[in-house]
């Protein structure tokens, strides 16, 4: 019986000690206020037009001689170097 004693005061000395942290924390919070919580960011808009009906440009590339670097096929001369773009032979 000396067993169970000891474990309902356990009990309670818990529930007491609970409750005692409870109440100083209500009066922390009253006193000092609750830390602000973070802002969330707002979600993004939903796109316009959908990935199928978009149109992409896709240009051909062509690559620098001199620098190996892709400029457009259409370029005069590349983009890094300023070596002018070799023409294709028709």
């Amino acid at each position: 019986m000396g067993l169970l004693l000891k474990i309902i005061l356990f009990g309670v000395a818990v529930y007491a000690a609970w409750k005692t942290f409870h109440r100083w924390k209500g009066l922390w919070d009253k006193f000092v206020g609750r830390p602000d919580e973070p802002a969330r960011p707002a979600p993004p808009p939903p796109p316009s037009e959908s990935l199928a009906t978009r149109k992409v440009a896709i240009q051909d590339t062509v690559q620098c001689a001199g620098c190996g670097a892709y400029n457009p096929a259409s370029a005069e001369k590349c983009g890094q170097c300023g070596r002018p773009q070799p023409r294709p032979q028709s």
